[in-house]
Parts: C-alpha cells; structure tokens; sequence
C-alpha cells in the first residue's frame, strides 16, 4: 500500500510538474552583434558624416556584451562592399546608442557619375561579427565651389545676399540656396533659390544675387548659403547634399528707411454750392510700401516760407485723402504731404499743390 500511494504521488508529480525532465540543451551564444541596419550618410563639401545605432543584441537574442570595435568600410565605384578593407576603426562603446565616422572624400578629381559605398561592420571582442551592415552610395563628383563669405546688405524691402561662386558640373543639378535662421529658434529655413545651371558662363567665376523679402523688421537673423546638389546613385536612389556651404552671418533687421515721398498731390476747392463752408479736398497716390502707418497733410499760404507750413493732422491719416474745412477766401494755399512708417520713419514732403479760395 506505501509503495502504490509513493506511486501515485510521483504520477501527479509528473502530469503537473514534469517530475525534474530536463530539457535539451543549449548552445553557447557566439555574441555576435546583429548587423547595422540603419547606416546613414551626410556629404557637405568633400566631408562625409556616417551615423549608426549601436546595436545591442547578439543574433541568436542574447544581451551583445563583449564588444570590439567597429570598422568603416570603403570602396570606390563600385555597388557593394565585398570584404571590409577599413578606412577607419572605432572602439565600440560599451554604453553608447549612436556612432559617428568622419572622413574627406578622396582629394583626386572625380568624374560626375563616380560614387563611394559605405558600410560598418561590429565585432565583439574576439573579433568576430555576423556581417557587414546596409550599404550606402555617396557621389564623389567636384560641383560648383563658394568663394568667399557673401555680401548683406538691407534694403529698403527686402534683404541681399551676393554670393560668389564659380560653377561646375553641368550634368548636376545645383540650387545656390539661402538660409535664415531667426535667433534663439532651432533650424534654419530656405527662403530664397536660384539654379546654378542658369548662370551663362560656366566655370567662371560670377555674383549671384538672392532675395529675402519674406524678414521682418527689427528681428535679428543669422544667414548662410549653400549650393545644394543632387545626384542619382547606381542603387536608384537620388542622394542630396550641400556641395558648399558658408559660416554663417548675423543681421540686425533695423528699419532705418522712410517711406516712399507721396506723388499726385492735388488740390481742390470745395464750396460752390450756397450754403456749403469753404474748403479744400486733397488727394494723392496712394504709397506700396508694406509698412506703411499713414501719411501727414502739411499746409501754408502762398506768401509763407515753406518752413512755415503747419501739420494739419496729429495722428497719421490711412487713406490718400484729405478734407481741409479750415481755409478763407481770398487766399490761396499750398499743401505737400508725408509718409511715414510703423516705425516712426518719415518721408520727406511732396511736390506743393495750390488751390485759391474766392473770395
């Protein structure tokens, strides 16, 4: 009876527990770091930027712990990596979630459709990986070069920039483009474009101006340039890069300029019908500029210096027109007008008109 019942329990212990069957074993993980899958590549000028994730798990799923060192991986004008022959070498950071390389391209002319590939290869300590990360294809071609800083000046409506390049590469399609960033915010943005194939004579050295109309007054700005070039590479894909780019520059948009000096001035008197107070109606072109405030009505007599002439409205006046109630007959008077600006800045007064009042 003992030795049934001690055989029953081992049974239950078996249905519901396995009984202590060990299971099949495991291999040893090889800690290799599974591949690089997200590669990516940065040319500006002739320098090219590679950026990666670390990768932190072993192909067979374990932690990757026992890392070595991460190797870049190079070839010319060819589509793939084959074996890594490296250009560079970093130790893998035990920590780290994102990697970095910087290299030049090399400093030999090359032809418009030569291109470099790129890969990265993570070995663990012992030196042995899984295998060469996704690859990419940087144009190596010369484009058009900068020369010099750019010329800022401000002008009355907008913002220019001179820039001096001297172009090359005319299978490539390059766009001289100009970038503003306002101070105290993260990322500039392309206000302003021109294509560099539309420049006449090519491989000479020519000014090229851009335009920044879209600014606003008394804000502070930093602007560069950039020529911008893009290619097809022989995996398909169309790679874009700043083939130059310049330091950038600091402006202060002061609104130092007056308005535009009113043109028309017409004069006219009013108060033929009886009844009717004397008076005179002035009118005017109106002014394009797209800060304008209003304008001011100065008047005299025809016998008065013209510094005399007395501002008839205190505050500016938006529209081109005038009613002037306080004239008297017998005389005649002469008006000019002004134009000024949100910021205060005022235009010198119009040509006089005159108008008589009878008597």
């Amino acid at each position: 009876m003992r030795i049934r019942a001690g055989v029953s329990i081992c049974a239950v212990l078996l249905l519901g527990a396995g009984c202590g069957t060990p299971g099949a074993p495991q291999p040893p993980s090889l800690n290799l770091a599974t591949p690089v899958v997200d590669l990516k590549a940065v040319r500006t000028a002739n320098r090219v930027t590679l950026t990666w994730t670390i990768p932190t798990e072993t192909t067979d799923g374990a932690k990757f712990r026992h890392r070595g060192q991460t190797k870049i991986c190079r070839v010319m004008d060819q589509p793939s990596v084959g074996s890594c022959f490296p250009i560079g070498v970093l130790d893998t950071p035990a920590n780290g979630k994102a990697a970095s390389f910087a290299t030049d391209l090399p400093s030999s002319a090359s032809p418009p459709s030569g291109y470099a590939t790129y890969a990265v290869q993570v070995d663990n300590s012992n030196g042995r990986n899984a295998g060469l990360s996704n690859q990419i294809q940087v144009p190596t071609a010369n484009v058009s070069e900068l020369n010099g800083s750019p010329i800022i000046r401000l002008s009355p409506d907008a913002i220019l920039v001179t820039a001096n390049i001297t172009p090359r590469g005319t299978t490539i399609e390059q766009v001289l483009e100009l970038r503003r960033k306002e101070k105290g915010t993260p990322a500039p943005e392309a206000v302003a474009a021109r294509r560099v194939l539309d420049v006449p004579d090519m491989g000479e050295p020519a000014n090229i101006e851009l335009r920044d109309d879209t600014f606003t007054w008394e804000k502070t700005y930093e602007y560069r340039v950039a020529i911008v070039a893009s290619l097809k590479v022989p995996n398909g894909q169309t790679f874009i890069f700043d083939a130059a780019d310049s330091a950038s520059q600091d402006l202060v948009a002061q609104d130092v300029f007056p308005p535009a000096v009113p043109t028309g001035v017409q004069a006219v008197f009013s108060g033929q019908i009886p009844g009717q107070e004397a008076a005179i109606d002035i009118t005017w072109n109106p002014n394009a500029d797209r800060d304008l405030a209003g304008y001011f009505v100065y008047r005299r007599r025809q016998n008065e210096p013209a510094e005399d002439a007395v501002r008839l409205n205190t505050q500016p006046i938006t529209a081109p027109a005038y009613h002037d109630g306080g004239v008297e007959a017998g005389n005649t008077y002469l008006y000019a007008i002004s134009a000024i600006d949100e910021r205060g800045n005022q235009s010198k007064r119009s040509e006089e008109a005159s108008e008589l009042v009878p008597k």
